[in-house]
């Protein structure tokens, strides 16, 4: 049984909360790109379906922002295998802040060493060197790290967060423990007021959950 606070999600259920900021996001996808990487933390017993932790998550995002920058599976599982060499006792070395504050420095290194290097230069004079900038500093701004420097909360908006702590890491309006999804299901024709009445939330959490969902 998964500690609470971990965050429970299965690839489908990964997929639809990774879908809130891209809609291209497909469940058989994160299975191909967590195929490539460490193996996923929940649920990878024999009799158990394969699941997903809030750190999964936080990693395979990292993922999706990096291939849509064009970076390749093979050179991510480098960098993955680099971070986790040096962070040996970290299980997701993508949802920790040294990747977010050090992962470029990691990365040039392997760009640069031996005769043939295998990943492209993220930092530095090369062209490469933009793809960090806004892959990783603006996912960051939206990361709330512990005191162990691991991921901890992620503030898809203003208004709007995942905290594994609440509902196993559904997304949910800030200071409630109402999941987005039973806002969505509510007919648009009852109007934000009455909808936010019904649950005792504000109306900007209403419309904020809205403009996600048709983002």
């Amino acid at each position: 049984m998964p500690a609470f606070g971990t965050g429970i999600y299965s690839f489908p259920e990964a997929a639809r909360t990774l879908g809130l900021r891209a809609s291209d996001v497909r469940a058989r996808t994160l299975c191909r790109w967590a195929a490539g990487l460490i193996p996923p933390s929940v649920g990878i017993g024999p009799y158990e379906s394969r699941l997903l932790s809030f750190h999964d998550l936080v990693s395979l995002e990292v993922v999706r922002r990096f291939r849509r920058a064009g970076v390749s599976l093979q050179e991510l599982r480098k960098l993955e295998g680099a971070l986790a060499e040096l962070l040996p006792g970290v299980a997701r070395p993508f949802a920790q802040r040294l990747f977010f504050t050090n992962g470029a420095a990691i990365w040039a290194d392997l760009a640069t060493a031996g005769a043939e290097p295998q990943v492209i230069e993220l930092v530095g004079r090369g062209a490469g060197h933009y793809v960090w900038l806004p892959v990783i500093e603006t996912f960051a701004e939206e990361i709330c790290f512990g005191t162990e420097n691991e991921a901890i909360a992620w503030e898809l908006t203003d208004r709007i967060e995942i905290d594994p702590n609440i509902q196993f890491g559904e997304p949910v309006p800030k200071g409630t423990r109402l999941p987005i999804a039973v806002i969505a299901r509510e007919p648009v024709s009852h109007g934000i007021e009455q909808i936010a009445d019904w649950h005792t939330i504000d109306v900007e959490d209403v419309r904020g959950v809205q403009d996600l969902l048709a983002g």
